[in-house]
């Protein structure tokens, strides 16, 4: 099951304070170079960034929580424009078979049952 992040509260709470990972798909209200960082998070994540057209943009895999290390003190932003930002445990898009296949159905699936 995938969370659906569709509200700015929603979008800036994210997985903050999860005890275990899920999958959270941001929707945000029109496109733009929305950036994402790991402030309250408990485990790393994947994170895909999705246009309105709803194509992959940019993957980054791995992601650390923010510590005291200051190498974890990122925003993760997309290259172009997004209209969606797709969080998933770790090692979900490694571990996919096909990693656009499961974006796509993960992506469909919450649209769905977003209306």
């Amino acid at each position: 099951m995938v969370l659906v992040a569709d509200t700015p509260w929603k979008r800036m709470k994210g997985l903050m304070f999860k005890k275990k990972p899920e999958a959270l798909l941001l929707v945000f209200d029109k496109p733009g170079c929305h950036g994402i960082w790991m402030l309250g998070m408990r485990f790393p994540i994947d994170l895909v960034f999705i246009d309105s057209e709803k194509r992959v943009v940019d993957v980054f895999e791995g992601i650390k929580p923010v510590s005291w290390n200051p190498r974890t003190w990122k925003i993760y932003k997309p290259r172009k424009p997004v209209k969606y930002a797709l969080e998933l445990p770790e090692g979900s898009v490694k571990n996919a078979k096909n990693p656009q296949v499961l974006i796509r159905d993960l992506l469909i699936s919450s649209l769905k049952l977003k209306t």
